[in-house]
């Protein structure tokens, strides 16, 4: 009796395992089968960093990204419903489940992946230290200690200035950082570089780029945790867009190179 009390245990105890089993594989596919099914992909953006993505005069979504993540809803046969939300929230706003994914040039870190899963880098970039071109900030090395540098809240770029001595100012976008910058009120400005000569060119500003690089970052798009299924297809996507010179033609639209490695 006892034996057949423990083999029917056991035969218990399997069919929990497997019942757990699908519904963990089940979670994998959830958003792709749901996006799918609405015909729909809903992306978070922040719509505050050209050339990435920003609102144009006519108050409509444009640049790097949106342009990427048209191409991807294209391919996927889907349409696109874009929610634009602030930096410092949109994570938040994934993880809430108010998007499917964020395509909003979010750089790949391990404290980042504790909470969330990201695709393959769609492009590669680095962080830039900008100044007045008549700044005392000549040398990153030694020259940052003790200065004001703005970063924007809630982006890799506040540990840069603090591993360089400097002291972090925070700003809801890089634009309003170069604009205490040119206006003497903090001494540097940390940012992407495309992102940084972008603010320079459009508004004819008397900044400069100091030295190379800080370090190199790679971008990826941003799913919830457990949608490997999704993830599968975004990199196929992006995979075939740079194969076929349909990355090159956004990418050269916008920088006038390719960003892809």
């Amino acid at each position: 009796m006892m034996k057949k009390y423990f083999w029917v245990s056991m035969l218990i105890f399997v069919a929990i395992l497997s019942a757990c089993g699908s519904s963990d594989n089940s979670k994998a596919n959830d958003s792709l089968e749901k996006i799918k099914k609405d015909g729909v992909i809903k992306v978070g953006i922040e719509g505050a960093y050209p050339p990435f993505n920003f609102y144009n005069s006519k108050n409509e979504l444009e640049g790097f990204d949106v342009d990427i993540t048209n191409e991807i809803a294209k391919r996927m046969g889907v349409n696109v419903e874009f929610v634009a939300t602030p930096w410092d929230s949109i994570i938040g706003g994934l993880l809430s489940n108010k998007y499917e994914i964020i395509i909003s040039s979010m750089a790949i870190t391990e404290d980042r992946k504790k909470k969330v899963d990201f695709t393959e880098p769609y492009y590669y970039t680095g962080a830039q230290l900008f100044t007045k071109s008549d700044s005392a900030i000549k040398n990153v090395k030694t020259d940052v200690k003790g200065k004001k540098i703005g970063v924007v809240t809630g982006t890799t770029f506040t540990d840069e200035v603090i591993r360089l001595g400097g002291e972090p100012v925070l700003y809801k976008s890089d634009l309003l950082s170069f604009q205490d910058l040119v206006n003497g009120r903090i001494d540097g400005s940390i940012t992407d570089k495309a992102v940084g000569g972008n603010i320079i060119v459009e508004n004819g500003y008397d900044v400069i780029s100091v030295g190379d690089v800080l370090y190199d970052e790679t971008a990826g798009i941003t799913v919830n945790k457990n949608q490997k299924d999704l993830v599968n297809e975004i990199d196929k996507h992006i995979k075939d867009m740079v194969k076929d010179g349909t990355y090159d033609e956004i990418s050269e639209k916008w920088f006038g190179r390719s960003i892809f490695k």
